[in-house]
């Protein structure tokens, strides 16, 4: 793709993934420590209450998907950013582990419904194997924006204040409204208003299988967001201003290299192929982040530069391999809600994540160990279980490839 989309409707979807992704580098970079040091929660509570949130978004993209169809994702998405926005607003009010969980909770449903409404959306805009380099390229812009909200969180992170991580939440709500605007400036046809009438969606036993082994290898994100600050925190001798830097190596690396990541994975069995070696990058990452405990400072950065870089590299073919399934198999006209189903199962694996990244990071080298070997598992049943059955058999044969 070009390096700036041509004018039209994928320019501003752009520019709404790059105001959308400062807010969340915003918020995202400093949240746990918001959590645990402004909030006064404890570590096991906050993993257990994202893990529960991440239940509620996960029960909310099937619904959301639907309703995306029936009304059009434009009509969807926009009163669901306003929402969270608002949410975001009375997070740093929160004195009680019930306000908490509501918080959380809300705006996880309202991200979790929108999630596939953004990703129908692409299927507007283009066509065929093109979805998965667009997707690919509006994974690059976030990861600009969300190096921008990191720079401002750093600060945030080493003033330290309430004011200052209050500061990170609102400008992720501000950052919700400004999206919300631009998406509802995008024109789109209208929705398919019979989309809902046709036969229920059917999912082969590979299929949901292949799904799985997607959740598992995509919840390694968990791990950068919330088993870095952790580890960092509390098993190295690193300073804590180096959770913004990695981060910023993190977004950096996945801006210069997810479209080419992406390449190979427009069919079922070449994104099954990114996953096998997604699956071995993250047994390299988790290796490094048990041996950053073992360092003073300088070599513990050295270390987990090299973790990050890792589980970056995981990352990049673990959402192309994603990408390229789901929107393979995916049958027109039910994009989003075909999209939202697949995402219920491939998220089921991956919905425990927060909670297991804390467990992993309190258990040390045998928790690490463990996560390696799970992620190798997932990564090599991949392929496998991919030339079994490469079309499922809701799926016509022209949109077979």
């Amino acid at each position: 793709m070009a390096l700036i989309p041509s004018a039209g409707p994928l320019r501003v979807y752009a520019l709404m993934t790059l105001v959308d992704s400062v807010g969340f580098g915003l918020y995202g970079t400093g949240s746990v420590l918001f959590f645990t040091r402004i909030l006064g929660f404890s570590p096991s509570f906050v993993g257990l209450g994202l893990t529960v949130a991440a239940v509620v978004g996960l029960l909310a993209g099937l619904p959301g998907g639907r309703l995306s169809d029936r009304i059009g994702p434009k009509r969807a998405l926009v009163p669901l950013y306003v929402a969270q926005a608002a949410l975001f607003v009375v997070f740093p009010f929160v004195s009680s582990h019930w306000a908490f969980l509501v918080v959380v909770c809300g705006i996880a449903l309202t991200e979790g419904a929108a999630r596939p409404a953004r990703r129908a959306a692409i299927s507007l805009f283009a066509t065929g194997e093109e979805r998965v380099r667009v997707s690919a390229y509006n994974r690059a812009v976030l990861n600009v924006g969300f190096s921008v909200g990191v720079l401002g969180a750093g600060a945030a992170l080493a003033i330290g204040s309430e004011l200052a991580y209050a500061v990170l939440v609102w400008g992720n709500a501000a950052s919700f409204l400004v999206a919300a605007f631009l998406f509802s400036r995008i024109p789109m046809p209208p929705a398919d208003k019979t989309a809902h009438q046709r036969q229920a969606l059917m999912f082969t036993p590979r299929i949901v299988a292949a799904a799985l082994c997607c959740g598992v290898l995509y919840a390694s994100a968990s791990l950068l967001e919330v088993g870095l600050p952790l580890q960092v925190s509390e098993n190295t001798s690193a300073p804590r201003w180096i959770i913004a830097v990695l981060l910023l190596i993190n977004t950096g690396l996945a801006i210069a290299f997810q479209v080419r990541a992406s390449r190979g994975s427009e069919t079922v069995i070449g994104a099954a192929r990114a996953n096998r070696r997604a699956g071995f990058a993250l047994v390299a990452g988790c290796l490094f982040f048990a041996a950053s405990a073992f360092f003073g400072i300088v070599p513990a950065i050295i270390v987990l530069i090299a973790a990050v870089v890792a589980l970056t590299a995981a990352e990049l073919l673990s959402s192309a391999g994603q990408w390229g399934m789901s929107y393979a198999l995916a049958p027109d006209g039910r994009q989003a809600e075909f999209l939202g189903a697949f995402t219920l199962v491939s998220s089921a694996a991956g919905v425990a994540g927060p909670y297991l990244a804390t467990q992993v990071v309190t258990h040390g080298v045998m928790g690490w160990a463990i996560a390696a070997a799970v992620f190798v598992t997932a990564g090599l049943l991949a392929p496998v279980i991919a030339r079994r059955q490469e079309v499922p058999s809701v799926v016509s044969p022209e949109r077979s490839a």
